[in-house]
């Protein structure tokens, strides 16, 4: 876990890095974030001639860094816990944890329980699985892994969560491996349209809105009984919610939390 009050130094550079070209990082390396044509390392301490090595004499053309609180970057969970409907999620190194709990550590990866298409994606969760039967699901766009554990927690005996960045899917593995829910959940690091045509009974896409069309209008983006939805504004909302219905979807339950929207589809298959 990180705690609080430390400061995170985030090195923006241009060009797309892989953990393997990072040799011998030093022990205050967090890991990488790739977003388009931009990497994002994450240090606790500065390393600035650990980056200036590392640029020089490759494609990466500039780099900048930037420093901010880890409670800046994200909310993290509060050391008493967090609890979101009818789950409980707790830090991963609390010393007693309830036996209902759940272990999450977020790192700097999305998907702490604080955001609010988070949490109505949880609630939606509850409500679906305990209605519809649900014994397998794709967790597009995973983060931490947060929706997966969830998901397992009410008895969902086979789960997909998949990330395509690496931070996130080594984070949501940790997650997994913290809770003894291997079994149950697999985590994959790869493009989200890689796997829409697997028969699962629900499926979680807390996504951008561009990859989220992208999904809807894929051959096999209809083979599942419910989706979740969100990451969308009410504008996106609506094109989506079109396209839903034009595969013979049903729409369903919808939370609004301005800008935010999360809505459920559901199809008899």
């Amino acid at each position: 876990m990180i705690p609080p009050d430390t400061m995170l130094h985030i090195y923006e550079i241009r060009g797309e890095m892989v953990d393997i070209s990072v040799p011998d990082p030093p022990p205050s390396f967090i890991g990488i974030w790739n977003e388009e044509d931009f990497s994002y390392l994450f240090f606790t301490e500065s390393e600035d001639d650990y980056i200036r090595a590392r640029v020089c004499g490759n494609s990466l053309s500039s780099w900048s860094r930037h420093e901010m609180k880890y409670s800046d970057w994200q909310t993290g969970l509060p050391s008493n816990g967090l609890s979101i409907g009818g789950f409980r999620f707790v830090p991963a190194d609390d010393p007693a944890p309830e036996s209902d709990s759940l272990l999450l550590d977020p790192s700097v990866v999305f998907g702490d329980g604080s955001h609010p298409t988070t949490t109505s994606c949880l609630k939606f969760l509850q409500q679906v699985i305990e209605f519809g039967r649900i014994e397998s699901m794709l967790d597009l766009g995973t983060g931490t892994g947060i929706l997966a554990l969830a998901a397992a927690r009410l008895g969902v005996s086979r789960i997909l969560a998949v990330d395509r960045n690496r931070l996130a899917a080594e984070t949501a593995r940790k997650n997994v491996r913290i809770n003894k829910l291997e079994s149950i959940i697999q985590v994959e690091e790869s493009e989200a349209r890689l796997h829409i045509d697997r028969t699962v009974d629900l499926v979680t896409a807390n996504l951008p809105f561009q990859v989220l069309r992208d999904l809807v209008t894929l051959r096999g983006a209809n083979l599942h009984r419910f989706w979740i939805v969100s990451g969308i504004d009410r504008i996106q909302a609506g094109v989506l919610k079109e396209l839903l219905t034009e595969q013979g979807y049903s729409i369903g339950n919808e939370s609004i939390d301005a800008p935010w929207v999360t809505f459920e589809a559901s199809k008899q298959m």
